[in-house]
């Protein structure tokens, strides 16, 4: 059985930031856009000044979220570390065959050419009533 017992702080706060950040603005960007294409009623006129101040809100709120993301992350690893030295940590066991999913590809006996003549010929000797030919 393996145990995580500690978690860097830092590396889950980045991997926390990077991930929400980046979402949020792929997704607000995504919904910016949308908006734009679909969003204009015929025979009105574009207003760049609109859409421009909607993309650097989407921005500015991905920065929030990542710079929020990151301080939870923070967060959320120590009190992990902590609850971790009282309890213990995560615990999970694995198997080589089970890592890489190829369990079915695993044969243990891999059968002999000399086996395939015996089973012929310890058929051949329960039937005697058949021809047996090489």
């Amino acid at each position: 059985m393996r145990e995580i017992k500690k978690i860097d702080t830092l590396s889950v706060a980045k991997i926390f930031g990077l991930i929400y950040g980046g979402v949020y603005l792929v997704v607000g960007l995504a919904i910016n856009l949308s908006v734009l294409i679909f969003g204009l009623p015929a025979g009105q006129g574009f207003d760049l000044l609109g859409f421009g101040s909607g993309i650097l809100a989407t921005f500015l709120v991905a920065l929030l979220v990542g710079a929020l993301s990151f301080v939870s992350g923070i967060i959320l690893a120590w009190i992990y570390n902590r609850v971790a030295q009282l309890v213990g940590g995560i615990k999970w066991s694995e198997t080589e065959a089970s890592r890489f999913g190829h369990e079915h590809l695993i044969d243990d006996h891999k059968p002999q050419p000399q086996d395939e003549v015996n089973h012929i010929l310890d058929d051949k000797k329960e039937n005697n009533n058949e021809t047996f030919s090489v």
